[in-house]
């Protein structure tokens, strides 16, 4: 079915059309019809196509037909007898002309494409729904109170359906076939939608529900069928055969439950629109991760608590969040981090656990989006990522709480100063030093017994800052820094004795309360690093404290530095990683793991001579290390020194003589020169000296059909396909034997197909798709792979 096809469909009138506009017919019939009263008859078969005066009864049936099918009657009673005879013949012309005027106001608040309501038409409705409402509010029947049964259903609900991978679709599969695939979607929209509600197009890639008086429950239900029902609507691709769907996520919104304050001052298109917003909101939130309510379903009212979610992480311990004024976040609210898209230890299949990954503050609320600063990690090893989830940490009740000689509250669970009034006196208190360490101890019970183990982890923390405080005196200045964190501020401390006395605190907590803990010591002065740098410098040391054998007590130093580095470049922030490496150097310039790491980053930027310049000093301090000596070699190659790369490699392979990498790049350089049989040794060696997927199988494939043996090639292949199904190379390789060996055109066409699904970038993969369609004479979507590889 073509595109002009469904349009002309969707706009023509059906029988629920005359039903909704039967107040609009009426006025109509009325300005050149007088009559007293009327109905409207729906026969199930074409009992009559022209106009039947009744006089007996009284009664004028007027046919109403649209688009040569007869939708309705029109019974008008008490007509005067005159009109009747003047008009006659003109009705079946007025008649038309009504139905032509009701089939226009249609298609001006109908979307032409899928047939649902216009944004605008659900506005319109959205508010007089709104005032509606707001009447029942203020004049309620009398004897009736605030929760009297005419008022409980004074409310209305907004479900946002939103198709986030439509425009996916539409770059991927083309405009049109994105079209077809919406229609569909609205088809199975209109389906489930209730009688009572109004479904809406309000956006390229969104839908809407307006349900009247509908309250959340109603709501959420609405919203989960929705997304299950539409989730499971696909379309099949002709090029790739795949069957495509969309990523659909839904968000709704109850009205007056999500207005507040100042916004039922505002007239009620302007409420309808804000309502429209914070649904909107709501479905966002939940396409970003799990919502709150089930499987990509959101309600606005539970964002804040529940559907928080990390957007992007920045230096200096921040992070963005998808949290704004908006959806009521406001500054210094915390928050817990939550993540289950780990990999789990051992392989297993088991059902995962969300993985606490610390605590985060909201230091700086904009409209829809908020700067955080991370508190504290749970564990280094798992760092805060985008995607990780929020849950909203109930704020601290000070009414009761105890308070120190100045008056000032102290968190009732440690005695210590609560976050933020720790960092203000802190911030007064190291003004007049000039040499001082702060100290981050984070406690954890993983290594109690079963019988030792606190009764909640709350008493655990008040144990373990009750002898913090006898270790250390009353006076010291602490403060809670999260659930599981504590923090102290030493004035006139060295590293030497800040790393004994506490190295001295973790045997007494392991011996006395079988609680295992890390600290992290920031000392001042360090570089060029500032007073407030302090407690950023011991964040970093105690991620270093927490990879260490007990007793873990780590000092932020060349080391802690590195570290740091490392997990900058892991998460994708290049620059901050060299800066930070750099500073390592400063540090102690001996640290050859900062100079290989440099190297990494500056080769990673396309800078080979620079890194070829890292790399050589940090072999000039340790002659024989291996991932130097390969790191090297990989550059040299890059400049094109096969000569000086091949001696690295060897080199490389004197001390490390099962380095799979560095045999499998010996081997391409022969492969290179034509020198096959060294190659195919090289090759061997790798594949004997351990499991690297399927990368040495790959090229022992890739070298057998450039000897032109193509069973050992196939053999090699699936070698390569056991150890990894998903391997695309590889399947592209097999479809090229495929064709080259004159075989099944169709087998190489699937192999392809599978190829191109999983590295839609992989150039090759698509032309050797266009091969094998040119080979089962499928010239048209040949010529659509051709132009997808030359996309790449």
């Amino acid at each position: 079915m073509t595109a002009p096809a469904l349009l002309s469909r969707e706009a023509e009138l059906s029988r629920r059309d005359l039903i909704a506009l039967e107040s609009r017919l009426r006025e109509a019939v009325s300005r050149f019809l007088p009559f007293k009263a009327y109905s409207l008859y729906f026969p199930r078969e074409a009992e009559t196509v022209e106009p039947l005066w009744l006089p007996g009864e009284g009664r004028l049936l007027l046919p109403l037909i649209h688009g040569g099918a007869l939708l309705a009657v029109f019974v008008a009673r008490g007509v005067p007898r005159r009109i009747v005879r003047s008009l006659m013949p003109a009705f079946p012309g007025l008649l038309a002309l009504c139905m032509e005027n009701l089939a226009l106001y249609k298609a001006g608040r109908t979307d032409a494409l899928t047939g649902l309501s216009t944004r605008q038409h659900l506005v319109e409705r959205m508010a007089r729904e709104a005032d509606h409402v707001r009447t029942c509010f203020a004049n309620p029947p009398e004897g009736e109170g605030d929760l009297g049964a005419p008022l409980h259903r004074a409310c209305m609900g907004l479900v946002v359906v939103r198709l986030a991978s439509l425009r996916q679709v539409a770059r991927d599969h083309g405009y049109t076939f994105a079209d077809r695939l919406t229609t569909e979607l609205a088809r199975e929209l209109s389906a489930l939608a209730p009688e009572q509600a109004l479904a809406a197009r309000t956006g390229d890639y969104e839908f809407a529900l307006l349900v009247p008086a509908a309250a959340s429950g109603v709501c959420r239900k609405l919203a989960e069928e929705a997304v299950q029902r539409l989730s499971a609507v696909s379309l099949r691709c002709g090029l790739t055969e795949k069957a495509v769907r969309v990523c659909v996520s839904a968000g709704y919104a109850v009205y007056p439950r999500d207005m507040e304050g100042a916004l039922f001052e505002r007239d009620m298109a302007e409420q309808a629109r804000v309502l429209l917003r914070k649904a909107r909101l709501a479905a966002a939130v939940a396409g970003e991760g799990e919502g709150s309510e089930g499987p990509g379903v959101m309600g606005f009212a539970r964002i804040l608590a529940e559907g928080g979610a990390v957007v992007e992480t920045h230096p200096l311990s921040r992070v963005m969040v998808n949290l704004g004024r908006s959806m009521n976040a406001r500054e210094g609210q915390r928050f817990s981090v939550w993540s289950v898209a780990y990999p789990v230890r051992g392989g297993t299949h088991e059902p995962r656990q969300p993985l606490y990954k610390g605590e985060v503050v909201l230091l700086e609320v904009r409209e829809d989006r908020s700067v955080a600063e991370i508190l504290h990690l749970g564990d280094p090893t798992w760092p805060i990522e985008p995607g990780d989830r929020l849950t909203l940490l109930p704020e601290e009740k000070g009414g009761d709480a105890r308070r120190d000689a100045s008056g000032v509250q102290v968190d009732p669970l440690t005695g210590l100063y609560r976050h933020g009034d720790f960092l203000a006196r802190w911030s007064e208190a190291r003004e007049g030093c000039d040499c001082f360490a702060l100290a981050l101890v984070r406690f954890s019970d993983d290594g109690r017994d079963p019988e030792g183990r606190a009764s909640h982890p709350e008493q655990l923390m008040a144990e373990a800052a009750q002898l913090c405080r006898d270790h250390f005196g009353a006076e010291t200045l602490g403060g809670r820094y999260g659930l599981n964190s504590i923090v102290f501020f030493h004035p006139d401390m060295t590293c030497d004795a800040a790393r004994e006395s506490y190295r001295q605190l973790c045997d007494l907590l392991s011996k006395r309360l079988r609680i295992d803990a890390a600290v992290g010591v920031g000392c001042h002065p360090f570089l060029a690093y500032r007073r407030a740098d302090a407690l950023e410098n011991a964040l970093k040391a105690l991620e270093y404290a927490l990879l260490l054998p007990e007793p873990r007590v780590g000092i932020f130093d060349s080391l802690a530095l590195n570290i740091s580095a490392d997990k900058r470049f892991s998460l994708g922030d290049t620059f901050g990683a060299i800066e930070e490496y750099k500073t390592a150097l400063l540090a102690d310039e001996g640290n050859t793991m900062a100079w290989n790491s440099l190297g990494v980053c500056m080769a990673g930027l396309g800078r080979h001579g620079e890194a070829r310049r890292y790399f050589e000093q940090a072999l000039q301090r340790k002659p024989g290390d291996p991932m130097a000596l390969y790191n090297l070699g990989t550059v040299c190659q890059s400049l094109g020194e096969t000569a000086e790369a091949r001696k690295q490699y060897r080199k490389c392979l004197k001390y490390a003589p099962g380095h799979v990498f560095a045999l499998v790049r010996l081997g391409q350089l022969a492969e290179g020169e034509k020198r096959y049989a060294q190659a195919r040794q090289y090759f061997n060696k790798a594949a004997r000296a351990g499991d690297s997927g399927g990368l040495v199988h790959r090229n022992l494939a890739r070298l057998s059909m450039r000897q032109g043996r193509p069973d050992e090639a196939r053999e090699h292949l699936h070698d390569a396909l056991l150890r990894n199904p998903q391997d695309a190379v590889a399947l592209q390789l097999m479809a090229r034997l495929y064709l080259d060996g004159g075989e099944d055109p169709a087998m190489a066409e699937a192999l392809s197909r599978q190829s191109v699904a999983l590295r839609p970038d992989l150039k090759q993969g698509w032309l050797e798709l266009a091969r094998a369609l040119d080979a089962r004479g499928h010239v048209a979507e040949a010529r659509e792979a051709r132009l997808r590889a030359g996309e790449r």
